[in-house]
């Protein structure tokens, strides 16, 4: 039987949290039952804004005494493992925000411990659920596309007043390579998943990166070690190529953009949204569909809440192991710099 309610916990009470809740609390399928994060006073304001559910500072502790449905997962790149494996033991169905983690042998592990476990498990991969992107999907399947060129380029994190990175949680970690993996792998990942769920598997990578720039700023974070940019080329197993670019490390311009080109038809996105331009051979003007902006979590969440309801996970665009593939070819990259050369990507 379907549930008439699926009772929810979150796990990470950071400023993702806000990309989920406000939707999550209006809806009247979805009780918001326990909030946690090792800052209590997080998971303390959390509940206090969406309805008062109970605070805890251990995953565990909240998997073990609330009687939980889903649970949402959102931490950061360095601490994911311990609660997605107390979810498995729970029982619980969840929804884990990207990356899935730093280390690629655990992921593998991980995955095949989600897979055996028969629980719903959806990656935070948005963009999948816009219409921008699936509408090249489709055309794609039926015209493979060649060559993709894919880049998020940002500024440098700057002890500096409004400054992102200076003065929320995120900046203790994101700045930290060992944490957070670096841009390409937390931030660029959202391309990179793009570019596997609309190009096809990736098989190898290969990858430079430039450092020693952002160093030369006087106001930079100081615990800033990340590489300022990084180029990484992509081999499809279909045989067509790619590139994608990170960067943070330019304050004039910059912005998300990809490119694919296919023999009849060439897709340009732009902004984080996604707005796409199709063009096609021998058809003058162009196809322009808008990337969903204020609604895209709310899809996500819907696709996965519904799934938890009905035990029919068709509807998520991005199962766990799948979102962890494309960790994986981010963390190649990382794998790529240090050793000055290619390497194979490997899933199993």
């Amino acid at each position: 039987m379907p549930k008439d309610k699926v009772r929810v916990g979150f796990i990470g009470c950071g400023g993702i949290s806000r990309a989920h809740l406000p939707h999550l609390s209006k809806w009247d399928d979805v009780e918001l039952v326990a909030f946690c994060d090792i800052v209590v006073e997080r998971a303390k304001k959390r509940s206090e804004e969406y309805g008062g559910g109970n605070v805890y500072d251990d995953a565990a502790t909240m998997l073990k005494k609330e009687q939980l449905d889903a649970a949402y997962i959102l931490i950061p790149t360095y601490a994911h493992g311990a609660p997605e494996r107390a979810c498995i033991e729970a029982g619980v169905h969840f929804l884990v925000e990207k990356p899935l983690g730093l280390y690629p042998d655990d992921l593998r592990k991980l995955s095949k411990e989600v897979t055996a476990s028969g629980l719903i498990a959806s990656a935070g991969f948005m963009n999948r659920y816009r219409k921008s992107v699936n509408r090249v999907r489709e055309l794609l399947k039926g015209d493979t596309g060649i060559l993709l060129d894919g880049g998020w380029i940002g500024g440098p994190p700057l002890q500096r007043e409004g400054d992102y990175f200076a003065n929320n949680p995120i900046g203790l970690w994101w700045p930290v390579k060992e944490k957070s993996g670096g841009q390409m792998v937390e931030q660029v990942i959202h391309t990179v998943d793009l570019a596997r769920y609309l190009m096809g598997e990736v098989v190898e990578v290969f990858a430079f990166a430039a450092r020693g720039f952002n160093q030369k700023l006087p106001n930079l974070v100081s615990n800033y070690n990340l590489d300022d940019a990084m180029v990484m080329s992509l081999q499809f197993e279909s045989g067509a190529v790619g590139n994608i670019m990170s960067c943070c490390a330019t304050q004039q311009g910059g912005g998300v953009f990809l490119n694919i080109w296919a023999s009849k038809h060439t897709a340009k996105f732009t902004e984080w949204a996604h707005h796409v331009q199709i063009y096609r051979h021998n058809e003058p003007g162009t196809e322009e569909i808008r990337g969903d902006i204020e609604d895209i979590f709310a899809k996500e969440d819907r696709a996965f809440i519904d799934a938890v309801k009905s035990g029919d996970a068709s509807g998520i665009l991005c199962p766990y192991a799948d979102g962890v593939r494309s960790t994986l070819v981010a963390l190649a990259g990382n794998e790529s710099v240090e050793t000055g050369k290619p390497v194979r990507v490997r899933y199993e």
